[in-house]
């Protein structure tokens, strides 16, 4: 009996090793990319400069609010368009891959990070985020619009 618990011991001790081995070489040959250590960036637009951009030429961008339609409903920034998150992946397949800037707004702007995240990985490089989202927005005293039937992106076709 105890030869065999010294067995045991060895065993042990060999399979920690041989894991421990193992998850080196695994983490040596896995591209740094792949680990994502570095948080991921966002281009973020503020508020005021951004309406400024959009008012000058509409044509440039696509400015939609990633909140659900009664948020979007109750209040929600002028010229934005309704395209709730849950549906963004369906929605994703009609947006501009170029051409337009997509910029993105929820209420505080973790949302829409989440949405600018998404549409990244789908491999849109055009993107921007409302730093603060619709707080920020009317904070910086720009124009909502209030209790109205929304508009989403694939009512308007555009």
């Amino acid at each position: 009996m105890p030869g065999n618990i010294k067995f045991y011991t060895k065993t042990s001790a060999l399979s920690a090793l041989l894991g421990v081995l193992g998850a080196a070489l695994v983490i040596y040959l896995t591209p740094l990319k792949n680990l994502n250590l570095v948080a991921p960036s966002i281009k973020d637009a503020n508020p005021q400069a951004f309406y400024e951009e959009y008012r000058a030429k509409p044509e440039d961008f696509l400015f939609l609010d990633v909140r659900n339609p009664n948020e979007y409903y109750t209040e929600h920034a002028e010229g934005s368009l309704n395209v709730p998150i849950n549906v963004l992946y369906t929605e994703q397949k009609t947006l501009p891959k170029s051409g337009k800037t997509i910029v993105l707004i929820c209420t505080g702007g973790a949302l829409s990070g989440v949405a600018y995240h998404y549409l990244e990985h789908q491999g849109f490089l055009n993107l921007r985020r409302i730093d603060g989202g619709v707080s920020a927005w009317k904070a910086a005293g720009l124009p909502t619009v209030r209790n109205s039937w929304y508009s989403s992106y694939n009512k308007k076709g555009s």
